[in-house]
Formats: C-alpha cells, sequence, structure tokens
C-alpha cells in the first residue's frame, strides 16, 4: 500500500487538564507504519500551545469509504511533547485519515526538579530523608 493521499494534524500542548497553555513545547511527529517509517517532522507550540498545521502522507480516501476493504484506511504516527518544566509525553499510534484534520490534545504534567518540603496535610504523614 502507497500513502498517496495526505490528513492534517495539530497538537495543542496544555497543562492543568487543559487550562494553561504550553508555549514553546517541541513536537516530535514520527511515522509507525512500515511506509512512513521515514517520516519525521519537529514543531514548536505557539503562544496558545498550538502547533502549525502539518501535512502527513495517508492511504488513498476510498480505503475508508469500503466496508470490505483489506488496507487500513488510515496512517500512524506517534507524537512526542517536550517542554521544560514537564514531564515529556508520547503518544503512541495516532491515527491520521486522508482529507480529515486532526487536533491532538495533550495534558502535560509538571515536573519539579526541586526538593519537596511541604508535604499536604491529611492522610499523608511523610518525612523527607537528608
Amino acid at each position: 500500500m502507497s500513502f498517496d493521499d495526505f490528513g492534517t494534524l495539530r497538537v495543542r500542548a496544555t497543562s492543568a487538564s487543559g487550562a494553561l497553555p504550553i508555549s514553546g513545547a517541541i513536537i516530535h511527529v514520527i511515522g509507525a507504519d512500515e511506509e512512513n517509517l521515514s517520516f519525521a517532522k519537529s514543531l514548536v507550540t505557539d503562544k496558545d500551545g498550538i502547533t502549525p498545521k502539518i501535512d502527513l502522507p495517508t492511504p488513498k480516501k476510498s480505503y475508508s469509504l469500503t466496508p470490505e476493504e483489506e488496507e487500513t484506511p488510515y496512517a500512524l504516527y506517534d507524537v512526542e511533547a517536550i517542554a521544560d518544566g514537564y514531564y515529556t509525553k508520547r503518544i503512541v499510534g495516532v491515527a491520521i485519515f486522508s482529507g480529515i484534520n486532526a487536533i491532538l490534545p495533550l495534558n502535560m504534567i509538571p515536573s519539579s526538579l526541586e526538593p519537596v518540603e511541604n508535604f499536604p496535610k491529611g492522610n499523608v504523614n511523610a518525612t523527607l530523608d537528608e
């Protein structure tokens, strides 16, 4: 099967369950199918946490119009997000269909390199060993 058509992808990187956009996150999009393993592209999120639209090679649209079709009607891509102050996030197997504009929301988790001295109050009793 060849990838003769294109679908598009935008990534929206946020934190706090989508409330805070992450500006300047580096987004890597990598082909995950045999036909697109050589595809790799890097993007950077804007002030709203959104990447520019990227065209991604896909199988023909006709593969998704016939239920009996034996060919997979989409292309698979892996997406990785890296941002200062956040854990790296990797999504494996993002399906992209021909002619479809996909938006991938990525909720990133803040990381802390500094030791935590004040633990939450309540049922948690913990101490910091030095």
